[in-house]
């Protein structure tokens, strides 16, 4: 029987609210309570807060696209594979943030493993380095990016070497990496002049796609 792609179970496992996994029902799983940083761990400085149930980054430091050097980020307490990430985010305008996919703690989490751009330019041309992109990697299909301050949706999917990103409800991005398959999912706050937002940060690890 044809088995099913890596894109078209996701797809049909995220419609039945569920993903399959030997047969079982998994649930998505809060990565982010809504009131302190448990959970998270913070790299290098920079400043987070919990703001009325948002998850609050300001006052980013030491950034630079030198990829064996790491300015501040958080990331999570522990690592993941393969799994679906979804969450809201805002950013300021002329803010940069972004979000780590997979990353290591050493040397810098954008090349070890992957980072979604977020910045504010809406209505750009998508390019490797604007909102939406894994950075330096590949351009967005399409850059689906808000008016600053507006909340946009990610849902991020990693399956093995495939990442898939849907992107305020379009898919932006079905990518095969060729960098690491474990590591922390992680949230930058850049530099002094940029403040993101993030809330309903939510996971589902762990995924076993079925196929038929």
């Amino acid at each position: 029987m044809k088995k099913f792609s890596f894109g078209m179970a996701l797809l049909i496992g995220l419609g039945a609210g569920c993903c399959c996994t030997s047969g079982n029902k998994q649930q998505a799983k809060s990565l982010f309570n809504g009131r302190d940083l448990a959970g998270w761990v913070m790299m290098y400085g920079g400043e987070w807060s919990v703001q009325d149930g948002v998850l609050v980054g300001r006052n980013g430091k030491d950034w630079s696209t030198n990829p064996e050097k790491s300015g501040s980020w958080l990331r999570t307490e522990r690592q993941y594979s393969d799994f679906i990430l979804e969450l809201d985010y805002a950013i300021n305008d002329r803010g940069n943030s972004g979000i780590f996919i997979r990353s290591a703690l050493e040397k810098n989490p954008a090349f070890t493993g992957h980072e979604m751009q977020i910045i504010a330019d809406n209505g750009r041309p998508p390019t490797k380095g604007s909102a939406g992109s894994l950075y330096d990697v590949i351009a967005a299909t399409k850059n689906m990016s808000k008016p600053a301050g507006e909340w946009n949706h990610v849902r991020i999917a990693t399956h093995g070497r495939h990442i898939e990103i849907f992107w305020n409800g379009e898919k932006t991005i079905d990518y095969e990496t060729d960098r690491l398959t474990t590591g922390y999912i992680g949230l930058q706050n850049h530099d002094a002049k940029s403040v993101v937002k993030f809330r309903n940060i939510r996971i589902t690890d762990d995924i076993r796609i079925m196929h038929l």
